[in-house]
Order: structure tokens, then sequence, then C-alpha cells
């Protein structure tokens, strides 16, 4: 029996698919001229691609007791810093960033201000390639400085609190990290007022926390309130008023919700076009996450068009090697593999792999993603065993990364339970798909479309198994959310009417097969196009159905017309499914 459920990707922002970024400005150690204006500062900006945030810092060195060429060689030392980490090779800053550090200890002792400054910029290299277990030490340490030398209500206190939250926040632990931030939130309001920058970033930051754990209802009201008091002080068109939008259109994305989410995008694009051009990193994030927006309402010429200029714009201002470029491509290959275009999509994932690799490490769970989208490919094109290693393989870091029961493994341990499920061991299959059923959940509440697609897959399961009682709730209550959240012609649908029409004629119930397989055909032809692989699929069922009732004048046809498309497609019989929980990665805007 043949799942088509597969055919519906659900798609997770921060680590999948495709790269959406959010645009949350963290303060840094060194960020904050604001406070600062007596001292000389060099501003930078940080990108954190691949990831859901970005940092806004300024450098604040103060060398001058130090002889003049050790000064001048620290000084190298920290611009070459600042060039990888912009470069996104973190790995090789850390060494440099090491040795900075022990000059500072060395030159002002273990509890300056400076050292400070260095112990927060190593523990962000090390926060930017995953591994929190060293960053929150360095961080830790550094926060003790401040509140030592400062006091515990000082705003560069805040700063480091707000470095240690979000390490916490990277690391999963949210228990943790929500009371730094809102600390860090209360020291800059009573210190600086509610409408500083600082306190709307806090804010902006926390509402983050909040998405992440699947808290919409917290989440929202922060982003409103942060975007309503920079569009008054800064005005409409300011491009911290985009970061605003942008932080929303993701939120909204998370939720299903795109009718909200393209006119935020739409809005903070053209703000940034009028005020950095169309070659630009804020630019080509906000093309970026439109682009995922259009991949999963299924208008895949709008989405590669999105992803194109993006694409275009990366390679062009960082290079071909840099995060942001791979992003980008796996991005781009998500639109080949929904197109049914494998042979176009294969390469690209490999490449944007190698460049995740790379620049994060083996372990990093930016590289469990890139894993986990060869694992659907392959999955999607039938070939069960390769799939299989890139599916364990990131599952493997994912746990490392952020521990066994984190709703960022549900593509994971969902694209292993419905691999299993395809090699009908379902004493294997079941115990993950229930497992990715309860981090949906918990993670996305129990009407979106991660949820349903979770459904869908659980019930397959019972399906392969002959449990029909079990199946057919769960995949009639996953049709009504993908309805629900998609609409009746969203080809997600198409494949939840193609899975019950299956389970009906399994049934031996054939005028309810027939009427759910014909709907199926309609939805998702229109959806996907009359030669795309799940055309085809859908085309199979309803001619098994005309089978199963003797009707062998209309399932002929049917037959051909599928073996046809298939060949075409150059594709395997057996219906590719993709995983229940890949996503496009989206981006983060900075500013």
């Amino acid at each position: 029996m043949e799942f088509r459920c597969g055919n519906v990707v659900t798609r997770f922002r921060i680590h999948c698919r495709v790269c959406l970024q959010l645009s949350a400005v963290i303060p840094h150690s060194r960020i904050m001229k604001e406070l600062v204006e007596n001292l000389p500062t060099v501003q930078r900006l940080i990108n954190r691609w691949l990831r859901r945030t970005a940092f806004l810092c300024a450098v604040a060195l103060c060398f001058s007791s130090a002889p003049g060429q050790e000064t001048s060689d620290v000084r190298e030392m920290v611009q070459k810093i600042e060039e990888l980490r912009s470069a996104g090779k973190f790995r090789e800053a850390i060494p440099i960033a090491e040795q900075v550090l022990k000059y500072c200890e060395k030159n002002y002792g273990p509890e300056h201000a400076e050292t400070a400054d260095s112990l927060n910029d190593l523990a962000f290299l090390y926060n930017s390639m995953g591994d929190q277990a060293k960053a929150l030490p360095l961080y830790q340490r550094a926060l003790k400085i401040r509140e030592k030398a400062l006091g515990p209500d000082h705003p560069y206190t805040a700063i480091s609190l707000n470095n240690l939250a979000e390490a916490y926040r990277e690391s999963g632990d949210y228990a943790k990290a929500e009371p730094l931030y809102k600390r860090a939130i209360k020291i800059w309001e009573t210190k600086l007022g509610s409408k500083h920058p600082n306190t709307l970033s806090g804010m902006s930051n926390l509402a983050l926390l909040y998405q992440d754990k699947g808290d919409s209802a917290k989440a929202e009201p922060l982003y409103v309130r942060v975007l309503k008091v920079r569009e008054e002080t800064l005005g409409p068109d300011n491009p911290q008023v985009a970061n605003s939008l942008s932080n929303l259109g993701t939120l909204y994305y998370h939720q299903g919700n795109f009718a909200k989410a393209e006119p935020m995008d739409q809005r903070a694009l053209k703000i940034y076009e009028k005020a950095y051009g169309a070659e630009n990193p804020h630019t080509a994030n906000v093309q970026n996450n439109l682009g995922a927006i259009y991949l999963d309402q299924g208008d895949l010429v709008k989405a590669e068009s999105f992803f194109k200029q993006a694409f275009e714009a990366r390679e062009k201002i960082f290079g071909p090697n840099n995060p942001a470029t791979g992003e980008s491509i796996n991005n781009l290959a998500w639109v080949y593999m929904d197109a049914g275009d494998y042979a176009k999509a294969e390469p690209l994932y490999q490449r944007s792999l190698k460049i995740t690799e790379q620049a994060a490490g083996p372990d990093h769970p930016n590289t469990a993603t890139c894993l986990n989208n060869l694992g659907v490919l392959y999955q999607m094109m039938g070939d069960y065993k390769k799939a299989e290693p890139f599916y364990q393989r990131a599952l493997k870091i994912r746990e490392k990364a952020l521990g066994p029961n984190n709703p960022d493994l549900v593509s994971s341990i969902g694209g292993l339970a419905d691999l299993y499920r395809l090699e009908k061991d379902y004493a294997k299959a079941e115990p993950f798909a229930q497992h990715a059923l309860q981090l949906s959940e918990k993670k996305f509440g129990p009407t979106h479309q991660m949820t349903a697609t979770a459904y869908n897959n659980l019930a397959a399961i019972y399906e392969g198994m002959g449990k029909y009682d079990k199946a057919e709730p769960m995949f009639q209550k996953g049709l009504k959310l993908f309805e629900d959240k998609l609409g009746p012609n969203h080809y997600k649908t198409g494949a939840a009417l193609d899975n019950l029409g299956v389970l009906y004629r399994e049934k031996g119930e054939y005028k309810k097969a027939e009427s759910y397989a014909l709907r199926a055909v309609e939805v998702t032809e229109k959806a996907r196009g009359p030669e795309h692989p799940e055309t085809a699929t859908c085309l199979d069922g309803l001619a098994k159905t005309y089978e199963a009732m003797g009707d062998k004048a209309k399932a002929d046809p049917l037959r051909q017309r599928a073996t046809e498309i298939r060949q075409k497609n150059k594709t395997k019989s057996a219906s590719p499914q993709p995983s229940p929980s890949s996503s496009p990665i989206l981006s983060s805007s900075p500013g």
C-alpha cells in the first residue's frame, strides 16, 4: 500500500526545509554604543546565517595600556575574527578568539571589562557552532565579571544576561532562558526607558523564546508591541520596522497562517529595498522568506523566483561557500524536489550539506537539517536504504545537541517513522510516529498543519497494520485540519484525500473510495500540475479503485497515464514519501 500523505511535506523553519530567518536583534557583548558614546567604537554587523537570530554589535577595544606592537597584533586578530565570523567561518575564528582572551586576561586581569568582552565573543562563536556546552560557562563567567564590576542592574550587565539567555534558548533550556531575558528587559526599561532600542530588542528576543516553545499566544503580542513602538518612534519605513514585520511574518508562517505572513514580508521587502537596495542581506532574507511562504502554498513558480533572487544576492555579497548561500541552495533544492525534478535537487542538497559542514561542523544541528533533507529526497525517490542513514545521523546529532524530547527532533523522528512504514516494519514505525505526534502537538498545537501531518502518518501505519478503526478517524482529522488551515485546493489536502481513498478501498467501501480518489486527482493535478509524481500517485490510486470495482475500462487509461508520468520523471513506482516534518529554512534579517 502506498501512503501519499508523505507528500505532505511539513515545513520547519528554524532548522529544516527552507531556511526562514527571524529578525531578532540580540545585543552582544560589545553593542550598545548608545551607552558608551564617549568610547571609540567600530560598529559591526554579524549575520548569523542558518539560524534565526542576528547580532548587532559594536566593538569597543581599549588596548591603550599595552605595548604598541602587541596592541597592533591584537587589533589585527580582532579584525580577523570579525571577518571570519561575518563569513560564517566560526571554527577558524575560535583559536584566534582564544588568543585574544588570553591576551586580555594577561594584560588586564581575569575580571576586567575587556576580558568579559572577549569571553562573550568566544562564547558567541561556540554558540554559533551549536556547542552550548562550551558557550554557557564563558557567558556565565562574563556575567559574573559584569555584575561584580558594574552591579546587578547595569545596562551592560543586561547584555550579558541576554547573551546567556540566548545560549540557553539555543540549547532548548527555555526554563533557564526566560527569567534571564525578563531580567535584562527590566533593567533596560528601568535604566533606558520602555521605548529604548535595547528594550525593544530584548522584547523581540523573549518573543522568539515563546515562539520556540510553540507559545504563539505570548509571542505575538510582544512582536506587535515592538512593531507599534518602532513605527511610532522611527516612522513606518524604518528598517527596524521591517525587522519587526519580518518577525511577525515568520511567526504567522509557523502558525500556517500564510494570509497574514505574506503581507508582513511584502511590506518588509519594500522597506529594505528602498533603504538598502536589491543586493543587500536584509533584502535577500525577506526574499528568502517569501519564497518559503509560496513554496508551502504550492506556488513553485513564485517560490523559485524569490529563492533565486536571494541566492544571487547572497552569492554576490558573501561568495559561493558562505552559509547564507548554502541556505538558498537548500531552498532551491526543495523547489525542484517538490516539482519532482530530483536530478536537479540532489546536487544542490549535497552542495548545501558540504557548505554547512565546513562552516558549522559535522555535529551541528544545521548539518542535521541538511542530512535530513537528503533523507527526504532519497525517500521521495523511493531509495529507502539510502535515505535511512541520513535520517539516523540527523536524529543522532539533534538528540545530542537538543535532547531526546526537543520538538525540533520531529523532522528526523517522523521521517524515520514513515520510512519504516514504507518498508512495512510497523513495529519500528509506530513508536516513532507516536513520538512525532506528541512533539508536534507540543510545539505547534493540536490544529497546526504539522500536527495534521503527524496524524496522517500515524494513521498510515495503522492502515498498514490493518487497524482501520484507528486509522480512519486520524485520516479524517488530518484532512479537516489541512482543509481548515490550507484550503480545499492545496496539494496537502489532495494527499490527505488520497489517503482516505486508499483506506476505503482496502475496507471494501468502493463508492467512498472512488469519491475521495476523484477529489484527490482533481486537487493534486490542479495544485501540482498534470505531470507531477504526486499526480501519478493519485491516478494510480483511482485506477486501483476501479480495478477493485471490476471497471477495467476506466482503470487502464489512468494506469497508463500514471506510468507515462513516472517514466518522464524517472521515478520509481513506489510512491515517494517526504519526511513529515521537513521545512524550508527561514532567514534572519539583521537590524
